[in-house]
């Protein structure tokens, strides 16, 4: 089947960014993302990796390259660049040690007005009946993640792959404490998304000379 736009869900967050002009997302910042421009990596970016691959590497019980982590004796769990309190990375660990998989590749094809669009991603934990991704962050507020596109996207894939979805949560630290939000699919949530999608394929359509990667539209 010929993909004529292949879109994944931090894409569609940083349009969604740039309409609000919110989280200083700029015309260029966001064609930056969708050119896969190599970016300086930020503290806070880095700080996120290490803690995520900390909590995996625990659930595994295995330690992968430089994310190596040992722990310390004063309650704390030791990164090539950070130090993350034991506590907390133990009390997400023991959330999702039961996953299936981690880290797993999703995708599924939508026949649509303006052609086939292929919707795909990483799935940070999956569950028979369940997604959770794991996020960390410096500054937590209730529902931070309710406009994101993950829990949308991801429960559309799984319900066209048939294997449907009961919920989908993001497990949150500020490194100090562990929150979760909750989402449950519908077709309303589905309906919205394909809405944004489809601004989106317009936008990029526009704005056509602009882009570098074509990957965005089908292009291996």
């Amino acid at each position: 089947m010929e993909v004529k736009y292949a879109i994944y869900p931090s894409l569609l967050d940083a349009f969604l960014r740039f309409k609000r002009r919110d989280d200083d997302e700029t015309f260029l910042s966001l064609f930056d993302k969708i050119n896969k421009v190599p970016g300086e990596q930020t503290e806070h970016q880095l700080k996120g990796i290490e803690f995520e691959q900390c909590v995996n590497d625990l659930i595994t019980g295995h330690k992968t390259g430089d994310f190596s982590f040992t722990l310390i004796q004063n309650g704390f769990y030791e990164t090539k660049n950070f130090k993350f309190k034991a506590d907390v990375v133990d009390k997400i660990a023991n959330k999702l040690q039961y996953a299936t998989k981690q880290q797993e590749y999703i995708e599924a094809i939508i026949p649509t007005t303006v052609g086939n669009i292929k919707l795909y991603g990483i799935v940070d934990f999956s569950f028979p009946e369940m997604i959770v991704d794991l996020k960390g962050t410096s500054n937590y507020k209730c529902n931070k993640y309710k406009d994101n596109t993950q829990h949308s996207t991801y429960s559309l894939v799984r319900n066209l792959n048939g294997s449907p979805i009961k919920a989908f949560k993001y497990i949150v630290s500020d490194y100090n404490k562990v929150y979760q939000e909750t989402y449950i699919p519908n077709d309303t949530l589905h309906q919205k998304l394909m809405f944004t999608v489809l601004e989106f394929v317009s936008f990029i359509e526009y704005f056509k000379n602009h882009i570098t990667d074509t990957k965005i539209f089908g292009e291996a």
